[in-house]
Protein backbone atom coordinates (compact mmCIF):
# COMPACT_ATOMS: atom_id res chain seq x y z
CA UNK A 1 0.00 0.00 0.00
CA UNK A 2 2.91 2.36 0.66
CA UNK A 3 3.89 2.06 -2.99
CA UNK A 4 0.42 3.24 -3.98
CA UNK A 5 0.63 6.18 -1.56
CA UNK A 6 4.07 7.07 -2.93
CA UNK A 7 2.70 6.86 -6.48
CA UNK A 8 0.21 9.60 -5.59
CA UNK A 9 -2.91 7.45 -5.51
CA UNK A 10 -5.94 8.75 -3.61
CA UNK A 11 -7.69 6.69 -0.94
CA UNK A 12 -10.41 5.90 -3.47
CA UNK A 13 -7.90 4.72 -6.06
CA UNK A 14 -6.07 2.63 -3.46
CA UNK A 15 -9.37 1.13 -2.36
CA UNK A 16 -10.33 0.27 -5.92
CA UNK A 17 -6.98 -1.37 -6.61
CA UNK A 18 -7.00 -3.38 -3.38
CA UNK A 19 -10.74 -4.15 -3.40
CA UNK A 20 -11.37 -2.36 -0.11
CA UNK A 21 -13.47 0.70 0.70
CA UNK A 22 -12.10 4.23 0.49
CA UNK A 23 -12.59 4.56 4.24
CA UNK A 24 -10.62 1.37 4.97
CA UNK A 25 -7.82 2.56 2.67
CA UNK A 26 -7.76 5.85 4.56
CA UNK A 27 -7.42 4.06 7.90
CA UNK A 28 -4.53 2.00 6.58
CA UNK A 29 -2.83 5.09 5.12
CA UNK A 30 -3.15 6.83 8.49
CA UNK A 31 -1.56 3.85 10.23
CA UNK A 32 1.28 3.78 7.70
CA UNK A 33 1.96 7.50 8.24
CA UNK A 34 1.96 6.94 12.02
CA UNK A 35 4.34 3.97 11.81
CA UNK A 36 6.73 5.89 9.57
CA UNK A 37 6.54 8.89 11.91
CA UNK A 38 5.56 11.26 9.12
CA UNK A 39 2.73 13.75 8.80
CA UNK A 40 1.77 13.52 5.13
CA UNK A 41 1.90 11.43 1.96
CA UNK A 42 4.88 13.29 0.50
CA UNK A 43 6.95 12.55 3.58
CA UNK A 44 5.80 8.92 3.43
CA UNK A 45 6.96 8.68 -0.19
CA UNK A 46 10.34 10.16 0.74
CA UNK A 47 10.67 7.72 3.65
CA UNK A 48 9.78 4.81 1.37
CA UNK A 49 12.48 5.88 -1.11
CA UNK A 50 15.03 6.30 1.69
CA UNK A 51 14.22 2.82 2.98
CA UNK A 52 14.62 1.37 -0.50
CA UNK A 53 10.97 0.33 -0.72
CA UNK A 54 10.42 2.28 -3.93
CA UNK A 55 12.66 3.66 -6.61
CA UNK A 56 12.97 7.45 -6.75
CA UNK A 57 11.08 9.14 -9.59
CA UNK A 58 13.13 9.47 -12.74
CA UNK A 59 11.08 11.61 -15.07
CA UNK A 60 8.14 9.20 -15.20
CA UNK A 61 4.59 10.32 -15.77
CA UNK A 62 2.64 11.45 -12.67
CA UNK A 63 0.55 8.57 -11.42
CA UNK A 64 2.65 5.96 -13.22
CA UNK A 65 2.86 2.65 -11.41
CA UNK A 66 5.94 2.10 -9.29
CA UNK A 67 6.92 -1.56 -9.15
Amino acid sequence: MLRLVAAGRSNGEIGDELFITRKTAGVHVTHILDKLGVSNRVEAAMAAARLGLIEPESGSEPGAKVS
